[in-house]
């Protein structure tokens, strides 16, 4: 019985203490963080959203800041002149770009570890194969890996 009286309270002060170490502390900063996308909101970044939405990112304590990028907001550029924390960059170029250009990147995480290209015709164009666009002007994006000149244009 004695022993009992004297395990059962140890007992419940660890569970006490584990439990109050695992909880996130309710007075604690948070850190504020921004953190730019390569895109408008799509389902790519649900996550992103998700975690800030359901309070992931509190629990951690991290006050998250979104910066959804677009047609006229370049997120990539935000972030070496200290605009953004960190970017979601559209591929793995770009980090490979900064490198190439000094800029101080450290990347964190590979998320998209694919850089699709496509080439799109108009079905009554004659267009079968790969080898029936060779004399044809073409448009690819300035970002594309296959591009080594200026695009032209159709």
């Amino acid at each position: 019985m004695r022993l009992v009286r004297i395990v059962a309270p140890a007992i419940a002060g660890l569970a006490v203490a584990i439990a109050t170490a695992s909880a996130p502390a309710r007075g604690q900063t948070l850190e504020k963080v921004t953190f730019g996308t390569n895109w408008v909101a799509e389902a790519e970044h649900g996550g992103f959203y998700q975690a800030l939405a359901d309070g992931t990112y509190r629990k951690y304590g991290l006050d998250v800041t979104i910066v959804p990028g677009g047609p006229n907001v370049n997120n990539r550029i935000l972030l070496p002149v200290g605009k953004i924390d960190f970017f979601l960059s559209a591929n793995s170029l770009e980090g490979f770009d900064a490198v190439a250009q000094n800029l101080p990147t450290i990347e964190v995480a590979a998320l998209f570890q694919k850089d699709p290209q496509v080439l799109i015709a108009h079905p009554d164009q004659g267009i079968n194969q790969f080898a029936d666009l060779k004399n044809l002007p073409t448009l690819l994006s300035p970002s594309s890996p296959t591009r080594k000149a200026p695009c032209r244009v159709m």
